[in-house]
């Protein structure tokens, strides 16, 4: 009798906590510009992104270190989409997938433009798994989803702060990418030595 009130009680006690944070659960994952990270085309969201009004500035491979670049990842920067204090923003392709987003804000040293931004994004997605407050630290919130990571960064000391979305199972197969270009570009016989 005694475990099976203690079953009921720990069943209850789960329970509890699913719907205490429900909202982070049940949250579909971000699509920034209905673009979906690990599955969109560089292709499609290029067109997507100039459809929303977005202008590209440049664009370019991944640099590893020095000259020694990734073919495998190019990465195309925008401004003037539609997205309030967005001053830049970055999107990034592994062998012609999305894999990360970065957007680029102002800060002021009173760190209010961190707060405004938090609010908006836990009101869509929920409490994040971690919050850092930006007070004589970096100030960091961080939702995880199935694949995808969201993470505020408000550095301490900058004027500026930066939202960024990555796949982390295609992030992970990029950098292992680096890992293998830059060991071939550096066992390469130099002239001259």
């Amino acid at each position: 009798m005694r475990k099976v009130v203690l079953m009921v009680s720990f069943s209850f006690l789960a329970i509890f906590l699913i719907l205490l944070n429900s909202k982070q659960i049940f949250a579909e994952e971000p699509k920034p510009f209905g673009l979906t990270l690990g599955k969109s085309t560089k292709e499609e969201s290029l067109v997507n992104l100039r459809r929303e009004g977005g202008k590209q500035t440049s664009s370019g491979y991944r640099i590893i270190k020095g000259e020694i670049y990734n073919p495998s990842i190019e990465g195309y920067y925008f401004k003037n989409l539609p997205l309030e204090n967005l001053q830049n923003a970055s999107f990034w392709f592994f062998e012609g997938v999305l894999f990360q987003i970065n957007y680029e804000f102002p800060l002021s040293m009173s760190k209010e433009e961190f707060y405004v931004l938090y609010n908006q994004l836990s009101s869509k997605y929920g409490k994040p798994a971690k919050y850092v407050k930006p007070y004589l630290a970096d100030g960091l919130a961080l939702w995880k989803f199935k694949d995808i990571e969201m993470k505020l960064l408000a550095p301490w000391v900058s004027s500026k702060m930066y939202l960024i979305y990555t796949h982390i199972p295609l992030s992970k197969k990029a950098d292992l990418s680096d890992q293998k270009v830059f060991k071939q570009e550096t066992s390469k016989p130099q002239r001259g030595f």
